[in-house]
């Protein structure tokens, strides 16, 4: 029986899947290709294409990470605290939604973009990994976002980023119930992978 266990719901990873919609037979014009240079306000970010992105409102604080053209992103901007609380008060579930979100953020020009390319580990920096002990990794900053303990693949969060980390010991189905994150600390690093933006938008508020 496979068990996929997710140890934490990240509630600030609000996915902005937005995918054109093109009519049969309509002879539109191709978009043209977005670039960093072409964002100016968060409605610009919103209408990217794809779902790799996520966005959070703090106090005082909007935060969007995206990607685009295989980099990533995030745009940080102050906003007023009407504008948090209507935010806050959006129904994900609301299929005008992403409608309600643009009204209100739409406009709004980021205070910066920060780059969190350079902060993906390289191919290099992953392999270097194996052999490593899940003590090292959360002693290092790691941590673990979910897991599944049949394959013994992690899901473990390291910056702004998330991979898929493989271990090379197995857990017996019996204890599965019982497993918690620090159980990984004796059990050596297989593999590590790339899988996508992480908890991107935890930024230290200055």
């Amino acid at each position: 029986m496979k068990k996929i266990v997710a140890l934490m719901l990240v509630a600030l990873m609000t996915m902005l899947l937005l995918t054109g919609c093109g009519k049969s037979g309509s002879a539109e014009p191709e978009k043209e290709q977005s670039s960093i240079d072409s964002i100016q306000t968060f409605g610009d970010i919103l209408a990217l294409e794809g779902g790799n992105a996520q966005r959070a409102t703090y106090d005082g604080t909007e935060v969007i990470a995206f990607e685009l053209d295989g980099k990533y992103y995030r745009a940080v901007a102050e906003i007023p605290d009407d504008v948090c609380q209507a935010l806050w008060e959006l129904d994900y579930f609301d299929e005008r939604y992403e409608e309600k979100e643009k009204e209100l953020i739409g406009e709004i020009k980021p205070d910066r973009i920060e780059d969190l390319t350079g902060q993906k580990l390289t191919q290099e920096e992953m392999d270097a990994l194996a052999g490593k002990t899940g003590r090292e990794l959360l002693e290092a900053g790691w941590y673990c976002n979910g897991y599944n303990l049949e394959d013994m693949e992690f899901w473990m969060g390291y910056g702004p980023f998330e991979y898929t980390v493989a271990f090379n010991e197995k857990v017996a189905e019996e204890d599965w119930d019982t497993f918690e994150e620090e159980d990984i600390a004796d059990m050596t690093v297989k593999s590590v992978t790339f899988l996508a933006l992480g908890n991107a938008t935890d930024i230290e508020m200055e």
